[in-house]
């Protein structure tokens, strides 16, 4: 797929964001997100054993997968996936493959992954159905698709509602129906959805592939 003017747009400001982001993304995890990203890892730790293959699809500057990597026990076999090359080159201490890409596309073969982790990127992407089937198509049967996303349920207070006016007036990203994700997961057929417990304007699903 040839990269649209919307994803260079998106791509252009991440490019930007980069050298301040880990700050900004602190306050939407204190504030709005944290409470999705701490069940999704909770759940992660349960599944993820030694020598597995994971990829971390948008993955930033490698927030998320250093945290995976602490709590794991044992090896894994981590690809790190990002469109934005400045966030990529925020992940060199990380000991993983690197592949600058779109969600949307991505670069790799049908069932290469035991664990897919997508945390505050889908909602970044042009087209998240799309991006939600091809992660989809990477996990490899009895393996998960584990996604943390911007939801548009009730921000529940004043903090979460400024964060969710700061990142749609920015243009980082928008906020995503939950029911929507599930349903697009649900419609390949092949995945078993649990929504995990969280208040929004954040939301996080644990697929288990059959």
């Amino acid at each position: 797929m040839t990269e649209s003017a919307p994803s260079r747009a998106t791509v252009a400001i991440y490019d930007r964001l980069a050298p301040r982001y880990d700050r900004s993304h602190a306050l939407w995890l204190r504030h709005a997100g944290g409470e999705a990203q701490s069940a999704l890892e909770a759940a992660i730790r349960v599944a993820l054993r030694p020598g597995m293959r994971l990829l971390d699809a948008g993955c930033g500057t490698g927030a998320f997968a250093r945290r995976l990597l602490q709590q794991s026990d044992g090896e894994i076999e981590l690809t790190l996936l990002d469109p934005s090359p400045a966030m990529l080159a925020r992940c060199g201490d990380i000991r993983a493959r690197q592949i600058c890409g779109h969600l949307e596309t991505l670069p790799l073969p049908d069932g290469a992954f035991d664990i897919v982790t997508c945390a505050w990127a889908l909602e970044t992407t042009i087209d998240p159905k799309c991006a939600i089937a091809e992660m989809c198509r990477v996990v490899k049967k009895g393996g998960a698709l584990c996604i943390a996303f911007c939801s548009d349920r009730d921000a529940g207070g004043f903090a979460p509602w400024l964060l969710r006016r700061i990142v749609e007036g920015r243009k980082t990203g928008t906020f995503l129906s939950s029911e929507t994700v599930e349903e697009t997961i649900a419609r390949t057929g092949e995945f078993t959805t649990c929504r995990l417990p969280c208040r929004g304007p954040a939301a996080a699903l644990f697929a288990g592939k059959q």
